[in-house]
C-alpha cells in the first residue's frame, strides 16, 4: 500500500493579507503605469453633475443628462482631454464642421473618429456623435479654424 502524504490544511497566519495587499497593489500598478508611462488618467462618471464635482466644471455644450461618462485627461498637459458619454439630448450651442483632427488623449470605447467626416466644434472641444454616442476632444483643430474666420 502506498502512503499518500497530505498537505497542512492550515494557512499561515497573515497569508491572506499578504495576498490581499499583493492583488491592490497590481490593480494601483496598472493605473500608476498609465499615469507615469502613458501620461493619462482615465476615471468614469455616471452622469454630468458627478463629473462636475471632480472636474470642478463641465463644458457648457456637454448636456445635462449626459450619462456613462468616460474622462482621460493628459497628466501632462492640461489642454488635453477627452470624453466619451451617451445623450439622448444632444449638444446645443455649437457648430458642424469638416472634422480635421482626432483625440491626443484616446479612450478604448470610443467611436472610430476616421470613419467620420463632421464634427461639431464646441469652443476647444471637437466632439463626433456615432449612434448616440458622443466623443469630445480637445484640443481640436476644428476649435482653432473656427476661431480663425472673420
Amino acid at each position: 500500500m502506498t502512503k499518500t502524504r497530505r498537505l497542512p490544511r492550515e494557512v499561515p497566519p497573515g497569508a491572506a493579507l499578504l495576498g490581499l495587499i499583493a492583488v491592490m497593489t497590481t490593480v494601483a500598478g496598472c493605473s500608476v503605469v498609465d499615469n507615469l508611462a502613458y501620461g493619462r488618467a482615465e476615471t468614469t462618471y455616471d452622469d454630468a453633475r458627478s463629473l462636475a464635482q471632480a472636474r470642478g466644471d463641465v463644458p457648457e455644450w456637454l448636456p445635462s443628462d449626459a450619462r456613462s461618462i468616460q474622462r482621460v485627461a493628459s497628466t501632462r498637459d492640461e489642454t488635453a482631454e477627452s470624453l466619451v458619454f451617451v445623450s439622448d439630448d444632444g449638444l446645443t450651442g455649437c457648430e458642424e464642421v469638416p472634422r480635421e483632427s482626432a483625440p491626443t488623449m484616446e479612450v478604448d470605447a470610443a467611436p472610430d473618429v476616421y470613419e467620420i467626416s463632421s464634427v461639431f466644434a464646441c469652443g476647444t472641444w471637437a466632439v463626433a456623435q456615432q449612434d448616440g454616442t458622443f466623443y469630445a476632444w480637445t484640443p481640436a483643430a476644428e476649435a482653432e479654424a473656427e476661431d480663425e474666420q472673420p
